[in-house]
């Protein structure tokens, strides 16, 4: 079976990128002060295997965000997953270099 690269997004609209600005802006601000992250959402998926089943979270302040299974994955960086170490050191300069130049990650850095 031969495996095939995947399909490449396509370049991100100027709302994509004010959509990443704001992401990085409001990470910033809940690492600053995390009072402002509120009440997570949680929830459960079953699919009716217990090794196919997936816990996630989501938080009201911080749209696109989401935790699940112990990993972070944002709705403007789709396929990427970070684990809380990175949050400074990779997602929020992914967010940023999205929404500054236009640019998606393209190699894992660690």
């Amino acid at each position: 079976m031969t495996r095939r690269a995947p399909t490449p997004l396509p370049p991100p609209t100027m709302e994509e990128r004010a959509a990443a600005a704001e992401a990085a802006r409001a990470m910033r601000a809940v690492i600053a002060d995390h009072s402002k992250l509120g009440d997570p959402m949680v929830g459960h998926v079953d699919l009716s295997q217990p090794k196919r089943a997936y816990w996630f979270k989501s938080w009201r302040s911080m749209p696109g965000l989401m935790l699940m299974n112990g990993r972070y994955s944002h709705a403007c960086l789709p396929g990427w997953e970070y684990r809380r170490s990175e949050i400074l050191s990779e997602l929020i300069p992914d967010l940023d270099a999205l929404a500054e130049r236009g640019e998606r990650p393209t190699e894992a850095t660690s």
